[in-house]
């Protein structure tokens, strides 16, 4: 017998065996600790009260994992974790479990549901489209481990100035983009850095959203760029793009792994750059909303 159950009502370990069962696939295997499920689970804003676990008797064997964000005043929903043990698929059990979560989202009054899947895997979004998402965005994440000598994105930067700022200033820049991944968001990102560029004469023309990865031994091992915008119709986005990237991605003398995070395929100008310098495209991901309670599309509306 199937049964499902809110996490806030079961163990972190059997949410850990769920994970562990559901995340071995040809697409995914990232096997977790409870320290490191726990870790994933408050950076990124997830709730006890909106998970929940399936169990075959007494052993979990799927789960689904989310969390709600409040942007512009809107209820957004977020499924981080969707996961089902590899003896028990295609037995329906994802699709109970999805509609549990969709009556967790209608009791807090969500507006828009929204996840990514690898666009790779067909099964599941085709189980999604079928629960009602809807795809609006190809996501992409670059990654390369290699050092520079010089820096890649070098250019004449001379006609700008740009400035360090905290995460949370980034939602206050005028053209700031509420991003379609959960992950990407300052939310996800407190412990990082921001950067805005300026013009001479102080205008905000550009952005970015990054941080710094540290082992335990405190050295500098990778760096993970989640946002990177332009004022729109500007003629020299490329080098202030460059000029960002120029300052999340250095040093670039030593072997880092320097990865770009589910960056929009509209965004051609830190595409191109990204690809001009070796980066290699690692993962591409499908971005998919549901819309609940008449809701206009939050992609339309706040990318």
């Amino acid at each position: 017998m199937i049964t499902i159950k809110r996490l806030s009502n079961c163990s972190f370990q059997d949410a850990v065996t769920a994970w562990n069962k559901g995340y071995t696939s040809d697409y995914f295997d990232n096997q977790v600790t409870i320290e490191s499920f726990l870790n994933v689970f408050v950076s990124e804003g997830l709730s006890t009260d909106l998970s929940i676990l399936a169990y075959k008797e007494d052993e979990p064997i799927g789960l689904v994992c989310s969390g709600i964000r409040i942007i512009n005043g809107r209820k957004i929903a977020w499924n981080g974790v969707t996961g089902v043990a590899p003896e028990f698929r295609g037995k329906g059990i994802g699709k109970r479990m999805i509609e549990e979560t969709f009556t967790i989202y209608k009791e807090n009054k969500v507006e828009v549901a929204t996840l990514e899947a690898i666009k790779q895997n067909e099964k599941a979004i085709k189980l999604y489209k079928k629960m009602g998402y809807e795809i609006n965005d190809q996501l992409l994440m670059y990654e390369s481990s290699e050092s520079f000598q010089p820096n890649p994105f070098k250019r004449d930067f001379s006609k700008y100035k740009i400035l360090k700022i905290n995460p949370s200033e980034i939602q206050h820049i005028a053209f700031h983009k509420n991003r379609l991944s959960w992950q990407t968001q300052w939310q996800s990102v407190k412990s990082g850095d921001g950067l805005i560029v300026l013009d001479k004469s102080g205008k905000q023309i550009g952005y970015a959203l990054y941080k710094h990865n540290y082992n335990d031994n405190g050295s500098h091992v990778s760096t993970t760029l989640y946002q990177c915008e332009i004022l729109q119709n500007r003629n020299d986005e490329q080098v202030i793009v460059a000029y960002l990237l120029s300052q999340c991605f250095s040093p670039f003398d030593r072997k880092l792994k320097r990865m770009a995070m589910n960056i929009s395929h509209t965004n051609q100008s830190v595409i191109s750059l990204l690809n001009e310098t070796g980066f290699e495209k690692k993962i591409e991901n499908v971005y998919m909303e549901k819309i609940f309670q008449n809701s206009y599309s939050y992609f339309s509306k706040y990318l």
